[in-house]
């Protein structure tokens, strides 16, 4: 933790003004409930551009039961988070793993992987984007003192394991497809 510490130190001496203020602000719409509902749209919307079901459904699955993870490891691992002369803000609870930081790592991977698998330009904006957005989250709780450094890294591992399994698992169930002729009103009983 003293590598931690020395680097949250580092951190807090040279902070920047107008770093602070985008940093709290994506914070702030991050908590909202809106920013959750358009994240789900999001994903409606991929999905059905990109037909890519699977995928979207993946994401939504991971992020939630990442969530659920990281609450359960925090409780284990019980690690208290920096302390406020570090901190631009108030945050309670523990701090290992990262729950946002996992959330976020667990939603991207699938689309990530998805991106990576088209193998065209479009894909690879796609994966890059969420890449970046999802080092952004993390690396901006650390510099607002939310999170220890090892608690984002540990949520990202734990979030892109979670994305990747669900997304192993849900492309291993296969649905059978109904031919036209048997759906309910088809003349076909």
């Amino acid at each position: 933790m003293d590598w931690d510490r020395e680097l949250l130190q580092v951190v807090a001496a040279h902070r920047v003004g107008w770093v602070d203020g985008v940093t709290r602000g994506l914070m702030t719409v991050g908590m909202s409930p809106l920013t959750y509902l358009a994240a789900f749209a999001l994903c409606v919307v991929f999905a059905w551009v990109f037909h890519a079901w699977r995928v979207s459904v993946s994401a939504l699955v991971a992020a939630v039961l990442a969530v659920a993870l990281a609450d359960v490891g925090k409780e284990l691992v019980g690690r208290a988070r920096p302390p406020q002369d570090l901190s631009l803000v108030t945050s309670s609870g523990l701090a290992m793993p990262s729950s946002i930081a996992a959330m976020t790592a667990a939603a991207a991977t699938p689309v990530v992987l998805f991106g990576l698998r088209a193998a065209d330009r479009t894909g690879r904006l796609v994966a890059v984007l969420l890449v970046l957005a999802t080092v952004g989250t993390g690396l901006s709780m650390v510099y607002l003192g939310a999170h220890w450094l090892s608690d984002v890294l540990v949520g990202w591992l734990l979030g892109a394991a979670v994305g990747a399994g669900v997304l192993w698992l849900l492309d291993r169930v296969r649905v059978p497809r109904r031919s036209a002729a048997s759906w309910p009103g088809t003349g076909n009983r």
